[in-house]
């Protein structure tokens, strides 16, 4: 218990800088307004002014990575194959990207918006659950042949 514990607050910490980095870089290189590039959607800046966004979409980025990668965790335990350990992680990572996608206006606030970002979302993690999956595929099938190949050499 004390290792998971060690392990998800490493995690999350690594995430909170990721998801610093990684936020405020999506947004600067998908926003665009007339006076040039920004750290933080129009709409955000439009409700709380330039400078709070900014410190919003940082913070709230870094919290969003410390979930995501805290909630990596799922996959280092035994107790889940890499199926349950992928839906866990996605409905953690589903619920809290909903969360913050309209709190930043990284969607349009409306059911479609949001929608269709979850889909998106739901792409890119059956994109991830399939790599997962022939990877594992291939570490059984390595270690089989090597159990297998032991086998002859013994008999």
């Amino acid at each position: 218990m004390k290792d998971n514990y060690r392990k998800i607050m490493m995690l999350a910490i690594i995430g909170f800088a990721v998801g610093m980095v990684v936020g405020d870089g999506i947004m600067f290189a998908l926003s665009s307004t007339e006076d040039g590039l920004s750290l933080a959607s129009p709409e955000l800046v439009d409700e709380i002014g330039y400078a709070a966004a900014v410190a919003v979409q940082t913070i709230v980025s870094g919290i969003l990575g410390m979930v995501t990668f805290g909630s990596t965790v799922v996959y280092y335990d035994d107790r889940f194959g890499i199926t349950s350990a992928t839906l866990i992680h996605m409905a953690i990572s589903l619920i809290s990207v909903a969360v913050v996608s309209n709190l930043l206006w990284w969607t349009d606030r409306t059911l479609a918006g949001t929608a269709f970002f979850m889909v998106y979302i739901l792409m890119l993690y059956l994109l991830i659950w399939t790599s997962m999956f022939i990877s594992c595929r291939m570490d059984i099938r390595r270690i089989n042949e090597s159990i297998e190949k032991r086998r002859s050499g013994k008999e």
